[in-house]
This record gives structure tokens, sequence and C-alpha cells, in this order.
């Protein structure tokens, strides 16, 4: 939600379309370039006047089933939900099944990578999923912290072999340091994936998260915790947990007696070097 801002800001950061508005009464609700609604006031029936507020729709607004995948590398765990014959026996598909069932294909997924080395690839896999009716959004080169502008990010030249899978918030011997945007992804959880509009219908919703995010996956989760948000996520996997943390985790959900969320502890490396090809069914008509 944004207020008093002015139509240059707006036109810069979200409209597709801007069209003067004629006769449009003063305080009456519009449409400008068929996706936003804004709140118009003006000084004269024929003023375009100031606008007040926008309202942007929500990208996950009508998944019952959301994936979040955070440190997503190139994408390997995302197309492993929606194409698990590719990847025979990867250990995560068993989680895919056990929280999803047979509706990967309705399952929205969001992934986030800080390193911009996989922003092409993931832009064209991002492209490659849309064009077969799975809604995949990834936030390239942004990396998943606690508070939104920028963060330092380590990348690993001379990895390419493995797709750099070392870079990391972390420094370390042979990296280099490059900033990169950062997301406040308590906000961003509790405000797009919790408060999104699901389905009309008397369906459940299931949430699963992946934590990879090396050498900061406690202090994100002790945060959602903190905010009360880890306790809308129904199943959470990750390599980067200590016993101790785990065992914090299942203190606090003893007592609680509330909390459901699934914590699981998982390297799931397989097939982290194949960039598979982007293969279309061939039309029927």
């Amino acid at each position: 939600m944004a207020s008093e801002t002015n139509e240059g800001k707006l036109q810069a950061c979200c409209l597709v379309e801007y069209r003067p508005l004629p006769g449009t009464p003063s305080g009456e609700l519009v449409k400008i370039g068929g996706i936003d609604t804004y709140h118009i006031s003006g000084k004269d029936a024929t003023s375009k006047g100031k606008i007040l507020k926008f309202t942007a729709p929500n990208l996950l607004d009508g998944c019952r089933y959301v994936y979040i995948d955070m440190g997503t590398n190139i994408g390997v765990q995302i197309r492993k939900l929606y194409e698990p014959h590719l990847y025979g026996n990867a250990p995560v598909l068993r989680l895919f099944k056990e929280l999803f069932a047979n509706s990967s294909t309705e399952v929205c997924s969001v992934g986030f990578e800080a390193n911009p080395l996989h922003d092409n690839y993931l832009k064209e896999f991002e492209s490659y999923c849309l064009k077969r009716g799975w809604r995949v959004k990834i936030f390239t080169s942004t990396a998943v912290s606690i508070t939104s502008g920028q963060a330092t990010f380590y990348t690993e030249p001379g990895n390419e072999v493995n797709n750099q899978w070392g870079a990391s918030l972390e420094a370390g011997r042979k990296k280099t340091k490059i900033i990169v945007p950062s997301i406040d992804i308590v906000s961003w959880i509790r405000d797009t994936v919790i408060d999104r509009k699901l389905p009309l219908g008397n369906f459940t919703s299931k949430i699963m998260m992946k934590s990879d995010i090396e050498g900061h996956d406690s202090t994100v989760l002790a945060n959602l915790i903190l905010s009360g948000v880890y306790c809308s996520i129904d199943l959470i996997y990750g390599e980067h947990l200590t016993n101790e943390f785990v065992n914090g985790i299942a203190l606090f959900q003893k007592y609680s007696q509330s909390c459901k969320t699934k914590l699981i502890r998982m390297d799931d490396e397989s097939f982290y070097q194949t960039r598979l090809p982007f293969t279309y069914p061939q039309s029927t008509t």
C-alpha cells in the first residue's frame, strides 16, 4: 500500500499504461492499465487529480498451496515439484507428496536467489514454468534477510561447475564481495503468503518452505518465530540447522501446544549440477 504518491513515481514503479482521466469525480475508484485500483481526488470535475493511494494485486492471491524456496540457486528444487519424473528418488519428493499429495501443479512457487550469476537462467526457467501453466515467481539478485535494503553477498568465482553453491552471506577465502538488494522475508511472508486471498470453496491450504541461505537460516527462522509467522507454515526443511536450534524449536512447540509446523533437517543436493532442457509438450490441437 502506498500513500501520497505522485504520478511519476507510480508510472516508474507500477503502471503498464497511464492515461489522463478527464471528468473523474473526486473520490471515485478507477482502474488504470487494467491492473491497479486508484483513489482519485481532484479540485474540479475535469482534473485528473491527485493520487492518494493504490492497492497492487497480491501475486499469490488465488493460491491454495504455496512453496517458498529460499536460496533457490538455479531452481532445481522448484522444478522437482512440477516435474518429479525427471528427478527420480530425490529426497525432497516425499515431502512434496506428503504436503501437496497429487496437486503439485496447483502449487504456487516463489524463489529467492541472491547470486546474480544465475539471473538469466532463472528468468528463462520462470518463463518456462509460466508457459507450462505453473505459477512461479523468482526474485533474482535478492538476498533473504530480516530487513529490506541492501546486503553484502559473497560469490564464488571459479566454481561455476557447481553453480557456485558455496556463495553466501558469509565471507570466505576466494570469495568476491558484492552488494545486492535484501528483502524482509518476515514481512513478505506475512503480507504476501499468509494474507493472500484463498480460492472459494471449503479447501485446505498448505504452505511449505525450504531454507538454504547459508549462515543466515537460524536468524531468519528465529525472527519468523518471534513475529508469530513461523506457525503459519506447515513444513520447513533445510540443511543448515544445528542440533541446538532444532532442539530449541522442539521445546518451543512442546509448550505452545498449538504450533504444528514440521521442521525437517534435509540436505537434498541431488541433481544440483543438472540443467535439463526446457521441453514443451507437443500440442494436441
